[in-house]
């Protein structure tokens, strides 16, 4: 532990922070996390396991009768530091550093083989400077989250932040950020304006009613900004004329994507524990082509989010509704699909979060073909959970919930199926939980994908977590 805490602080001096040694605080906080997963019907479930570019095919959803379908067993576990190497009270280092990445199944001895590079590593590292108009925050820093958890992802991102703070009074704050999402003229000899690049401003208003944050954002993505590539010929041999040659369309069109976005989140409290939360996510705008033989492509994508909450001495309920539109014709000029609920999400053990991962199609490099599909078609679900602390240290958690896609294709069914959950946490030490957690998908027709030679198979989850954190 000691080499760690050493290399997290000399992070700091490397990041070209000259002061003395004296001056330097250094603060520490980290988790250690082991768990163990089942799954009866798995094709490869443990996507993270580098041995196997191609990753899982996450669950097998539905196969044809008769076909045998085989379970997957597997323990995984992650290891990751935050430190804030305070420089002085206006001026700090944030760091967060992988020992071990997230989900790296055992047996899979890469986050240690410094051959390849893939031993510790430095995710995030950042400045916050406190200065008269507001807290900066320069560096690569964490992002894809705002508000809720509905559609976040724990992701790094590289950018210029401001906040407000308390410049505006306790009832007002503004948030505004610029990050720079792929680079690619500074590598790229001939280019001029490749690049993607992401504006953002936040308006947050608070009270004893609870809170209230409004916020705008652009997407401006170069990336494909390239001269279409020529079309090809093909050639033929016919009997009489020789060979002939046909041109085939361009490989690909360069084109740029404009995206505005329009998102907000409120969370209402009233009757003292009762409450209601809530958020969405609009986005709009174009995937302009340049050239005049592909038509241009309308982006108007939606996600949103109510949830119902109280606590009544020990228990605390939720009742919610959530959407993600889809697109159920994919040669129209609209982009509808609004794509995946946020691995940090899990209102579900199986159809949301990072276990089954089915509305969230991260089931490794090689995607399910389920994944993909139930992204594309959106999602419209229910569930309602409870959890109740039966002792200091016990918690017993349950819950239900029933999904059907937005939007499927013609012939399809829309139903994603009913999932039944059961779980308990207990904590061992302060600082110490063990968790189990159970899950049961009883799968819907929409996984046959429209093939009606096919079955679907439910879907059993048993999963033991093991954290430690300090």
């Amino acid at each position: 532990m000691k080499r760690v805490l050493s290399t997290v602080a000399a992070l700091g001096l490397v990041a070209g922070i000259a002061t003395s040694a004296s001056a330097l605080e250094l603060k520490v906080k980290g988790t250690y996390t082991v768990d163990g997963f089942y799954i009866d019907n798995g094709a490869g479930a443990a996507s993270t396991n580098n041995n196997y570019p191609g990753g899982g095919h996450g669950l097998q959803l539905a196969s044809n009768p008769g076909q045998e379908t085989n379970s997957d067993a597997w323990l995984q576990h992650m290891f990751n530091i935050e430190a804030e190497l305070v420089v002085n009270d206006k001026i700090s280092m944030m760091s967060r550093v992988r020992l071990i990445g997230r989900g790296t199944v055992w047996g899979a001895q890469d986050d240690t083989d410094v051959d390849n590079g893939k031993n510790m590593s430095v995710e995030r590292l950042w400045m916050m400077y406190k200065s008269p108009i507001g807290l900066w925050e320069i560096g690569r820093r964490s992002g894809g989250a705002f508000g809720l958890s509905f559609v976040d992802t724990d992701d790094k991102a590289d950018r210029i932040t401001w906040k407000s703070g308390n410049l505006f009074g306790d009832v007002f704050s503004l948030y505004a950020y610029f990050e720079k999402q792929l680079e690619n003229e500074a590598y790229l000899g001939n280019t001029d304006n490749m690049d993607a690049d992401y504006y953002d401003v936040e308006g947050t208003l608070k009270g004893n009613w609870g809170a209230v944050t409004l916020g705008y954002g652009l997407k401006q993505d170069n990336t494909k900004n390239s001269a279409d590539l020529p079309a090809s010929t093909t050639w033929s041999l016919n009997s009489t004329t020789g060979l002939i040659g046909s041109s085939v369309t361009p490989a690909f069109y360069g084109y740029e994507t404009t995206t505005h976005r329009i998102r907000g989140v409120g969370q209402f409290k009233f009757g003292g524990n009762m409450g209601i939360d809530t958020e969405f996510d609009y986005k709009f705008g174009n995937k302009d082509f340049y050239s005049a033989a592909k038509q241009d492509q309308d982006i108007s994508q939606l996600a949103f989010i109510i949830d119902l909450n109280a606590t009544i001495a020990d228990l605390t309920g939720h009742a919610m509704y959530f959407h993600t539109s889809g697109d159920d014709n994919p040669n129209d000029t609209d982009l509808k699909s609004y794509g995946s609920t946020g691995w940090d999400f899990e209102p579900l053990y199986i159809v949301t979060g990072i276990f089954g991962n089915i509305l969230n199609n991260y089931q490794g490099p090689n995607t399910s073909v389920f994944g993909t599909a139930a992204q594309t078609a959106g999602v419209n679900a229910i569930v309602v959970s409870t959890d109740f602390s039966a002792t200091q240290d016990l918690t017993l958690h349950a819950a239900i919930g029933y999904a059907t896609a937005d939007k499927e294709m013609a012939g399809w069914d829309n139903e994603y199926g009913f999932e039944y959950n059961a779980g308990v946490a207990y904590r061992l030490l302060d600082n110490l939980v063990y968790a189990v957690h159970l899950g049961y998908l009883d799968t819907g027709d929409f996984f046959k994908l429209g093939k009606t030679y096919r079955d679907t198979n439910s879907i059993f989850l048993a999963s033991h977590h093991l954290t430690m954190s300090f």
